[in-house]
């Protein structure tokens, strides 16, 4: 467990393009009724990136080139696999508590 420990806090620095966002694809409908979409092929995809600022304050906007929904899914998933990191390093901490291990012992 203390060896988990030592390698999640190696890994712990933190990438430049992390993204606390969501990458999301829609597809969507125009209103017009002869338009295609009104017979259910929608138009799209489309690729938004959402970020939720705070409270009621929520950013979004369109991703027109590939380039970008590269560096977004690539920012995404970044800041994911860190949080799942830091969740992992959290659950080790407890568990040592629960063993009466003090957080900062040797790691073999």
């Amino acid at each position: 467990m203390r060896q988990r420990k030592a390698a999640l806090l190696r890994q712990a620095a933190l990438p430049p393009d992390l993204l606390r966002a969501s990458f999301v694809e829609r597809f969507t409908t125009c209103g017009k009724p002869n338009c295609a979409c009104a017979r259910g092929r929608k138009h799209g995809p489309f690729y938004y990136l959402t970020a939720n600022l705070g409270v009621g304050l929520i950013r979004k906007f369109l991703l027109k080139t590939p380039a970008q929904r590269q560096t977004v899914q690539h920012g995404v998933a970044g800041y994911q696999a860190h949080w799942e990191r830091l969740e992992e390093l959290s659950q080790i901490n407890l568990e040592l508590l629960r063993r009466g291990q003090p957080l900062n012992g040797p790691t073999a």
